[in-house]
């Protein structure tokens, strides 16, 4: 599935005291089967252009086209869904995105969501934990009792459980010790 921007301007609280243009007249292709990485200092409206990359953020003007959708600044918010299931997005920290009891029921969330049926949640939860690294004895723990490292593979997980058919990852190994990255990249180069 192809992406693409063209004139792509988005504003953080448009019209206020605290507005502020983050990015600017962006045109931009990605096409399917590629691999597309941003370099930027921080700050410079990275993590803002791949929030647009399943619309979780609108552009303020231009058009952002996922497949054959396109959406713009008068997008309606409705029917956006099928974007988010297409375009999986691992965010910098995505340990901070795992909430519930079990390592299981944290990955099957996604899918459920989807109205994908529990069994075949818990069967997609089981298969990418493996494709993470990490074995079926994790499935009934706490995520919350597993290493930051464990954490973020479980969360990606959760993320790759919705068989995204785009992975965006946001910095995927920030704040990970250089074998915590090495292990990471070598999984994402694997996948």
């Amino acid at each position: 599935m192809d992406i693409r921007f063209e004139q792509v301007g988005f504003t953080y609280q448009p019209n206020s005291p605290f507005e502020q243009r983050v990015l600017f007249d962006i045109d931009l292709a990605i096409k399917e089967g590629s691999y597309t990485a941003l370099v930027g200092h921080t700050g410079s409206g990275k993590s803002t252009l791949l929030q647009h990359l399943n619309a979780l953020l609108k552009p303020t003007s231009g058009t952002v086209t996922i497949g054959d959708r396109v959406i713009t600044a008068e997008t309606n918010n409705k029917n956006l869904k099928p974007i988010r299931q297409k375009v999986g997005i691992v965010f910098q920290f995505p340990e901070a995105q795992l909430f519930e009891e079990t390592v299981e029921r944290d990955i099957a969330f996604g899918p459920k969501n989807f109205s994908v049926p529990e069994e075949e949640a818990n069967r997609l939860a089981a298969k990418t934990l493996e494709m993470v690294g990490l074995d079926e004895s994790y499935l009934q723990r706490s995520p919350f009792d597993l290493s930051g490292g464990q954490m973020r593979r479980v969360a990606i997980a959760g993320v790759l459980a919705m068989e995204p058919e785009v992975l965006v990852l946001d910095e995927p190994t920030a704040g990970l010790d250089p074998q915590g990255r090495k292990e990471m990249m070598e999984m994402f180069a694997r996948l």
